[in-house]
């Protein structure tokens, strides 16, 4: 038997399925009649200032349960890392990783391996290789320090001089305004590195030239380098390559891996990202998105590169595959750093949805002999996605709890709410969006979002606070 529901009837139902079967219908034009609670709506029709837009749906029944200009586009701060992070997980998985590699050109690597050359150990260059991960240190496990120990380990004790190349064409991606480029080789712990995008690839290679030294092996394109500034009439440019993604001279391919070194898995770095709402790192992450094929790309090939509006697309590409008609959206950054960004409370609630029903779950959870429903995996706390979120109610008297309560940590402190959510701050602009477990012990997906507003950040907050715990109190 088939029904036929009226279009109208369809849209006010909320599913984001069901919603792509009508034609694409402009966010002006939507006159749907608002679902409101009294209180909520008494709430909601009174911010300190500004415009509302509020959308909550209860994820065990699937129904909207409170919705006040769902529809509208809203300036997301911060909240669009959960479109850009969910996406992210969704292309990798939690398991992928990055790595940083050195390759040298292989003619060299076999006379290394002959002991043709023993005594010097000699490399005519190296090419450091990246992917974009911003959690490559200078020292520690995954760090410059460990593949320049690889490579003494292996007999390397001399390099001409040392490259770099990459997966991201930095050149692509304007100016965040932090000051600091998108970068496919970014060093953590480096945040005072603001400059062009050529400008912090010669650090990033001066850095490495360092450990190289550090480790025990002679860089001779450097200490040219040196002396070159010493007497003044030679430039970096001169000696070394500085720009990450240039493509490598004929000469030197093809190149062959001597030393490697790999990232945490991407559910950690995700994390690391949400919890303390990180610009860079947000934008560091999404930057694979830009790339063809899903999955954190095989590093120095030279006909894949990712570009700011390869991964404007991904996003885009992300929100149809969420159920999420995404025309009318303005998307301009994976971070909520531009204020040119426009979402819909159903957008967030959407994507929020998705990645509740469709869990990106701990490993572990393999081994259960019976699945669990996405409740019990929210339960366990095991949706990997989920607890990357800042965590309400924490507190500050510990690291621990800092590092748990991430954005939230101060806030709905003694509630008794069980608060997983992304924040955004910018002028104007105050956004809560995430899960809450309700009265009834259902998880209610919402999206709190407030623009053009005039009052302070902490009144702002202590609007939603109250806001949120009205409508938790109620389903």
């Amino acid at each position: 038997m088939r029904v036929f529901l009226p279009a109208l009837l369809i849209l006010a139902l909320g599913g984001a399925g069901l919603a792509q079967t009508v034609a694409p219908v402009t966010p002006s034009r939507i006159t749907l009649r608002p679902v409101m609670s009294g209180e909520v709506a008494a709430l909601a029709k009174r911010p300190p200032s500004g415009r509302v837009g509020l959308l909550v749906r209860d994820l065990e029944t699937g129904k909207v349960v409170e919705a006040f200009r769902p529809d509208e586009l809203f300036t997301p701060a911060s909240t669009m890392k959960l479109v850009s992070m969910a996406a992210r997980l969704t292309q990798s998985g939690p398991d992928g990783r990055y790595t940083a590699e050195v390759t040298a050109p292989a003619a060299d690597i076999a006379a290394l391996s002959a002991k043709a050359d023993a005594p010097a150990g000699r490399l005519g260059s190296l090419t450091l290789r990246g992917g974009g991960d911003p959690s490559l240190g200078i020292t520690g496990r995954y760090s410059l320090s460990a593949l320049a120990r690889q490579l003494y380990a292996k007999g390397v004790r001399e390099v001409g001089e040392v490259r770099l190349s990459g997966d991201i064409d930095s050149a692509t991606w304007p100016a965040l305004p932090l000051g600091t480029p998108v970068a496919s080789l970014r060093l953590e712990g480096e945040p005072g590195w603001n400059d062009t995008p050529a400008g912090y690839a010669a650090r990033v290679q001066r850095a490495f030239e360092g450990q190289l030294r550090r480790a025990g092996i002679r860089v001779i394109g450097a200490e040219r380098v040196r002396l070159g500034e010493q007497i003044g009439q030679m430039a970096l440019s001169d000696f070394v390559s500085v720009s990450e993604n240039a493509p490598l001279p004929p000469n030197i391919a093809p190149e062959q891996m001597l030393a490697s070194v790999a990232s945490a898995p991407l559910s950690e770095l995700v994390r690391q990202t949400l919890k303390p709402s990180s610009n860079v790192w947000s934008e560091q992450l999404a930057a694979a998105l830009g790339l063809s094929e899903l999955g954190v790309p095989d590093k120095g090939n030279a006909d894949q590169s990712a570009t700011h509006a390869g991964m404007v697309a991904g996003l885009r590409r992300f929100l149809k595959l969420a159920g999420v008609n995404a025309a009318p959206l303005e998307l301009h950054d994976a971070s909520g750093l531009s204020a040119s960004n426009r979402l819909t409370p159903r957008t967030l609630v959407t994507v929020l949805r998705r990645m509740y029903d469709l869990p990106i779950a701990d490993t572990s959870l393999s081994a259960q002999i019976t699945p669990l429903t996405p409740a019990q995996v929210f339960m366990a706390r095991k949706n990997l996605f989920i607890e990357a979120l800042p965590r309400g109610g924490t507190g500050t008297a510990t690291p621990q709890a800092r590092a748990q309560g991430g954005t939230l940590a101060g806030r709905f402190v003694g509630s008794g709410l069980d608060v997983r959510a992304k924040t955004g701050t910018l002028e104007g602009v105050s956004c809560l969006s995430g899960y809450v477990r309700g009265k009834s012990g259902h998880v209610l997906a919402f999206a709190l979002m407030l623009d053009g507003a005039s009052g302070s950040a902490l009144e702002l907050r202590a609007y939603q606070d109250k806001l949120l715990r009205v409508i938790a109190a109620g389903h």
